[in-house]
């Protein structure tokens, strides 16, 4: 009897239901084969790293990230591991320099020819290190340039932000100055809003080579609502949407990545909200359907990269160069996007 290859996979959540389901079927899986005729059982259960050493080695193929952002001292494990060849969803890199600088992926977005609308990165209202004069100083900030370019109404939320907290929209100057009075110690995003004729939004479940564009209704402090709906974009407007979430991710280097989208009143997609390297999990926000394709994805993605040939080498760092280089060219913004796609699609239309 041919010999069977085992492919470990370990997933680090915090009590999250949907990484149990993944577990339970991921172990429920028949045996791949590669294309070399090996066969491969993949076995998961949940990751419990506590300490560390520096020469620290895993018996993980593969991890699935879902809580080193609350588990602060597993962000070093993952880069050591993904060092060593460990092959990490999302790469610990990316996941935790872009989590924190939301700002940065929209000057990368948009120097990629992606739609985004203009933004600011605004300086901590509160600077408890600067003397009096360097705090005065550094609150004299341009408001009436920034407001003459993003209008209003605009949005202020803050550089490192998740679920939906803590986004607010000024109708004038006077209430965008009491938001950013109110803000604390964050550093804040300032957005032109994109006025569309629409009352929903879209939101893309990126997992893998999979986007799921979804109908989704925007509620702050994480109430937001997915609806299903399978027709309610034209066919030109989905792929340009699905276009620009592939740029997003690659540039990351997510393949995990939930992308927010809002389209204009001439139709055209802006993308709004793409750092959230962990996407909405709940069963019962997403719905029966888009939870399955959810699992669906992450599951065809194991089975992919558990196929990959022995000589494979999971990449440290995020093609982040090659993307740069791009951006760097003296061409049209379309031209750009046409070629930030082409490379992108490099992953999404690989054959494992």
């Amino acid at each position: 009897m041919d010999e069977i290859k085992k492919f470990y996979v370990g997933i680090l959540h915090i009590k999250e239901k949907f990484a149990l389901d993944l577990i339970e079927q991921i172990n429920a899986l028949p045996l791949v084969t590669n294309k070399k005729g090996t066969s491969i059982r993949i076995e998961a259960d949940q990751l419990n790293f506590k300490e560390a050493s520096m020469d620290f080695r895993s018996k993980y193929h593969l991890i699935i990230d879902r809580g080193s952002h609350l588990l602060r001292h597993i962000i070093g494990i993952f880069m050591n591991l993904a060092f060593q060849g460990v092959y990490i969803l999302n790469n610990p890199l990316s996941f935790h320099y872009f989590i924190c600088n939301k700002d940065v992926g929209y000057a990368l977005a948009h120097s990629l020819g992606v739609n985004v609308p203009p933004s600011y990165v605004l300086p901590a209202h509160n600077r408890y290190l600067f003397d009096e004069e360097a705090f005065i100083a550094s609150h004299s900030l341009p408001w009436d340039s920034m407001i003459e370019r993003v209008g209003f109404p605009c949005y202020i939320k803050p550089a490192e932000g998740r679920g939906g907290f803590d986004v607010y929209k000024a109708e004038n100057k006077k209430k965008l100055l009491i938001y950013y009075s109110e803000s604390g110690n964050k550093v804040m995003t300032l957005q032109k809003s994109v006025e569309s004729p629409y009352p929903w939004h879209i939101r893309c479940l990126c997992v893998g080579k999979k986007i799921i564009p979804i109908k989704y209704i925007f509620q702050p402090n994480d109430q937001s609502q997915y609806i299903y709906d399978q027709n309610f974009l034209t066919c030109e407007q989905g792929q340009k949407v699905i276009d620009s979430a592939k740029i997003i991710n690659r540039v990351f280097g997510y393949e995990m990545n939930s992308i927010e989208f809002i389209l204009d009143d001439k139709g055209e997609p802006w993308a709004i909200d793409f750092n959230n390297p962990i996407p909405d999990a709940r069963d019962k926000v997403l719905g029966k359907i888009y939870y399955k394709d959810y699992l669906d994805a992450i599951i065809d993605r194991i089975k992919e990269v558990a196929c990959y040939d022995e000589s494979y080498s999971y990449p440290f760092l995020p093609p982040l160069n090659q993307y740069a280089e791009i951006a760097r060219m003296d061409i049209p913004r379309e031209r750009k996007f046409s070629l930030a796609l082409e490379k992108a699609n490099q992953y999404y239309l690989e054959q494992p």
